[in-house]
């Protein structure tokens, strides 16, 4: 008989200092994108200084950004809000069908 090892938690999602899921992904690009900015900044002669206050105020304004989502939707709270955005408020009972949709009517040449 063949012996199997057991991975445990394979499949739980990624978490981080209390950021889980994709949460924790935005966090991860945004603070690589602010990296890149920085670089790009300092290439143009931006003065370091100025820089610097500029990437510490946006870095820290969008993972605060990130962590408030994170605490606020949780888990897939975000993707709940969307769909709850998108879900109609009334549905129509007393029109049929064909008078919900407008139909064109195509007239024939002659």
């Amino acid at each position: 008989m063949k012996a199997y090892t057991i991975h445990r938690g394979v499949d739980n999602e990624i978490e981080f200092r209390g950021l889980r899921g994709k949460h924790f992904y935005y966090a991860a690009i945004c603070v690589i994108g602010t990296l890149f900015l920085g670089l790009f900044l300092y290439m143009l002669g931006v003065p370091p200084l100025l820089t610097l206050l500029f990437l510490s105020m946006a870095g820290s304004g969008t993972l605060w950004f990130i962590f408030r989502n994170n605490k606020r939707y949780g888990r897939w709270g975000n993707v709940k809000q969307s769909v709850r955005s998108q879900k109609p408020s009334f549905v129509c009972q007393y029109q049929s069908f064909g008078q919900l949709i407008p139909v064109r009517q195509f007239t024939k040449r002659t």
